[in-house]
């Protein structure tokens, strides 16, 4: 017997349902994708004039992990294992989660972050793999006056301003420093909590105003928060023992040459209250910076060639103490200037193979030394 046209109608209604949720299960699982990279680097490293041999060492390993949910969901993680191994009793040596954190895209213009993020301070921290930058090991500057690489965790909105052409922003509150981290040759570098059971008792504010044209990125970032973790001697307010950073970056590349350069100011207001807390000569300024210039050789020799060799110098100068609070002495070794000269040579763009010589001096004339570095490194 023939089904009649409503039984036809009521047998289709009942399958489409199904059928609409199984479509929408496999667009959902189409849309996501799992990505996996990483960077790494190898060094070798001799002071001249010391009596110690070269040192070799596996700087960094980095695995990224990253999961696309959907078109507005998605994770990105990066965890890095510093000199090889870690085991009890030895210095040096970590295992670390650099970055771990959800992005949720309500738009271009405003996109919300939550997690372990990177404060978007200066140009080294955010974007650090081993081929972005020229010398072995990273800038100076940017270890003790911009901690890099310095992570924290909170919540902030990134994005693209609306009709800006290039002009986008970052901008996160995040747990605090800790002023008991504080020392005068490192500056605030101690004071990062980097994730691990951070006290929230400061919670601090950082961003980045960033414009990017061709050839040419200018930024500025800023940082703002308390540091007295609630140590009665510091105080218990939100903002006692402010750090107040602030900082500028240009890059610029044109054709062969390439240039960048950086500037910060670190103001500590109670670094007189931390040295008689933790008698540790803290700087209530902190101020430097770096210029740095390359040009790919072979432009010249091999004009057709993708590949870079780039001759490059770069003279950073910066204190941890250009002032301090009353009745501090300031140290001359810690107004410090360091030369690098080298060459990268990158056979393809995320493979690198670098050799930098370093004269380092202070202010003191003391303890100033020169360096021999090789490395490579990749990215992918």
């Amino acid at each position: 017997m023939r089904p009649s046209p409503l039984t036809l109608a009521a047998l289709t209604l009942s399958l489409f349902p199904f059928t609409t949720a199984r479509s929408v299960q496999a667009q959902a699982q189409e849309e996501e994708h799992t990505t996996i990279g990483g960077y790494g680097e190898v060094h070798y490293t001799n002071p001249t004039g010391a009596d110690t041999p070269g040192e070799v060492n596996v700087r960094r390993f980095v695995v990224y992990l990253a999961h696309s949910f959907n078109e507005r969901i998605a994770f990105r993680s990066e965890l890095e294992v510093e000199d090889t191994k870690v085991e009890g009793g030895e210095s040096g040596g970590e295992v670390a989660l650099e970055q771990l954190y959800l992005d949720y895209t309500l738009s271009p213009a405003a996109i919300i972050r939550a997690g372990l993020v990177l404060p978007p301070i200066g140009i080294i921290n955010e974007t650090h793999e081993p081929p972005t930058f020229n010398g072995v090991e990273r800038p100076s500057f940017d270890q003790n006056v911009i901690p890099s690489t310095w992570r924290d965790i909170g919540v902030g909105l990134v994005g693209t301003l609306p009709g800006s052409s290039g002009l986008n922003y970052r901008v996160f509150l995040l747990d605090g420093l800790v002023a008991s981290g504080f020392s005068a040759g490192a500056g605030i570098r101690g004071g990062r909590q980097e994730g691990k059971e951070a006290s929230f008792a400061n919670p601090s504010l950082t961003g980045r105003l960033e414009w990017a044209g061709p050839g040419l990125r200018i930024g500025g970032s800023f940082w703002y928060g308390g540091s007295a973790n609630q140590d009665p001697a510091l105080g218990t307010g939100t903002f006692d023992n402010a750090v107040a950073l602030v900082s500028a970056d240009a890059r610029y590349d044109t054709g062969p040459f390439m240039f960048r350069g950086v500037v910060a100011n670190v103001s500590i207001a109670d670094a007189e209250a931390i040295d008689a807390t933790y008698g540790t000569a803290v700087g209530s300024r902190i101020a430097g910076g770096y210029v740095e210039g390359a040009y790919n050789v072979l432009a010249t020799l091999a004009p057709a060639t993708a590949q870079q060799l780039n001759a490059f110098v770069r003279y950073e100068r910066y204190n941890t103490q250009a002032g301090v609070p009353a009745g501090v002495t300031r140290d001359d070794a810690l107004a410090r200037r360091i030369t690098t000269f080298g060459l990268s040579y990158k056979p393809v763009y995320n493979v690198v193979f670098k050799g930098d010589y370093q004269l380092r001096r202070n202010r003191a004339g003391v303890g100033q030394d020169e360096q021999l570095s090789l490395g490579v490194g990749y990215q992918f």
